[in-house]
């Protein structure tokens, strides 16, 4: 019974999570994120991720800090943006 209890739990947490999911408008979906883009934005992960971090910090005391920065560039087009990413993430790093 305490088995079944878990598997309902974790569904109705899953369907929770998917009902969160954001819907991109048709002028972002006409022109997304490709290769190059990736590549920049993995360039600048590093800036980007101290930039959340500080964001993160300064809203526990209620001061809103750059809050529409975003780690990956959503919507994107897939593989050929993750392998920008991945190329300009471990690129700078081998500098």
């Amino acid at each position: 019974m305490k088995n079944y209890r878990n598997v309902i739990l974790s569904i109705f947490v899953l369907l929770i999570l998917v009902g969160c999911a954001s819907h991109y408008s048709p002028q972002t979906i006409a022109d997304p994120y490709g290769f190059f883009s990736g590549l920049w934005h993995g360039a600048i992960a590093g800036i980007t991720i101290t930039v959340n971090i500080i964001s993160w910090i300064l809203s526990i005391v209620g001061i809103s800090f750059f809050q529409d920065i975003q780690i990956i560039g959503k919507p994107n087009t897939g593989f050929f943006y993750y392998t920008g990413f991945a190329l300009g993430f471990f690129w700078l790093k081998l500098i």
